[in-house]
């Protein structure tokens, strides 16, 4: 199955603007393709995930969803679904 990434703010120096990823067989999650991109790009772990966990301030969202009001990273992935990762912005 195919999956396309957008990246956004620090998400994009590591992994780009966009890049399309190919997940072998079919049942993969979006913590699969995560720890996919973790282990192709390890200075993206620390940005994604603390103590195990997803970070409070990154937004994942799957075609137009936030994953948090899905499944959250236990979220089904589809053939020519569009991850896009991005920080949370804080300012005032």
């Amino acid at each position: 199955m195919r999956i396309k990434i957008r990246s956004f703010a620090g998400f994009r120096n590591i992994l780009g603007k966009e890049k399309d990823i190919d997940l072998p067989g079919e049942g993969a999650m979006v913590r699969d393709l995560l720890n996919l991109l973790c282990h192709d790009h390890a200075s993206l772990e620390p940005l994604l995930f603390k103590e195990g966990r997803l970070r409070e301030d990154v937004n994942i969202f799957l075609s137009g969803k936030n994953i948090e009001s899905l499944q959250s990273l236990e979220t089904p992935l589809a053939d020519g679904d569009e991850l896009a990762l991005f920080t949370a912005v804080i300012g005032g």
